[in-house]
């Protein structure tokens, strides 16, 4: 494997890594783990925003017309729907996890007292879009522990379902 293609690949399991490590910190939360849940965050934020940029060097050349493209070409070789609508979301999941970490680094009171809807829907769009990116398009060992971690973070939720992943 190219060192391009195991940085690509390296910098998306870092950063699936890191929210999975933010969100089990903070379904386990007690006073000490809600600063390292919030390291984790935002290490897993930076860390596909370094694998998006990696992306776009060595595979897209800089060319949002290439992303596209290649995006709508591993959507129809899984679901059979050619479309590459997939790289816009892969855009707003990047937007929507770098606005959330700033909040918690600048008003950190403020994320921390959040309404629990809003809570549920930043979380329920960034699941469903590592579940995809992990157990609906990857393969082999990547498709496993997408799996496994989808079902230890559900298991954290329904043990505790009077806290929820507020903190």
């Amino acid at each position: 494997m190219k060192f391009s293609s195991l940085l690509v690949h390296t910098t998306a399991g870092v950063a699936f890594l890191a929210y999975i490590a933010a969100l089990g910190q903070r379904l386990m939360r007690n006073g000490a783990r809600v600063n390292a849940g919030r390291a984790w965050w935002t290490a897993g934020c930076l860390a596909l925003l370094v694998h998006v940029a990696c992306a776009f060097h060595f595979v897209h050349h800089w060319s949002h017309r290439a992303a596209y493209e290649a995006t709508a070409q591993q959507t129809a070789a899984v679901t059979g729907l050619v479309s590459g609508a997939g790289v816009w979301v892969n855009y707003a999941v990047l937007a929507v996890w770098f606005l959330d970490v700033c909040w918690w680094w600048l008003v950190p009171a403020r994320h921390a007292s959040r309404s629990r809807s809003a809570e549920w829907l930043l979380q329920g769009f960034l699941a469903f879009v590592w579940f995809n990116a992990t157990v609906i398009f990857g393969h082999g060992v990547v498709r496993w522990l997408g799996l496994a971690a989808s079902l230890w973070l559900s298991l954290l939720e329904w043990r505790r379902p009077h806290r929820g992943l507020q903190g």
